[in-house]
């Protein structure tokens, strides 16, 4: 990160659409999921009644979600697969939702840090006592950071 940037480590408030758990129509094997968590959660699994079972979860109930997605089988690929999926997730979200590329947009050339408290230093930095020490791999961040970059450059988005 630059020095002097401007961060934005919490994906809250003015900025909550930059969470997964924002309401938004995200399609996948011709489902319709209603927010990225539901179809990233969905995805994890290639058992078509989780899928079901997920995209019948209501937009607020992402953690219901990504709590059913802890606890299926993985398909065999998924760690192959997990980064193309949610950048997919995510370039949709942001490509075919005019008002949420708009504000994507508005987010300038800040530094996006998905800051949490429930230990994920993967996607995000975990911000904790326990995580104090870890530097978070933030992966949301860096992933939105390029499809904001992306769209920056495409006129036809």
């Amino acid at each position: 990160m630059k020095q002097g940037l401007e961060v934005i480590d919490k994906f809250s408030g003015d900025y909550d659409f930059l969470s997964n758990f924002y309401p938004v129509v995200i399609q996948s094997g011709g489902i319709k999921f209603k927010t990225v968590e539901h179809a990233y959660q969905a995805s994890k699994s290639t058992d078509h009644n989780i899928w079901m079972k997920i995209s019948n979860l209501d937009a607020d109930e992402a953690g219901k979600a990504k709590h059913i997605g802890r606890k299926v089988k993985l398909r065999k690929d998924w760690d192959m697969l997990k980064i193309a999926v949610m950048r997919r997730f995510l370039m949709e979200k942001f490509t075919k939702n005019v008002t949420l590329r708009k504000k994507l947009l508005e987010t300038g050339n800040s530094f996006l840090v998905e800051g949490n408290y429930w230990h994920d230093n993967y996607w995000g930095n975990c911000k904790c006592e326990k995580c104090k020490n870890i530097t978070g791999r933030n992966q949301l961040g860096i992933m939105l950071m390029k499809i904001r970059s992306k769209i920056k450059k495409c006129k036809k988005l």
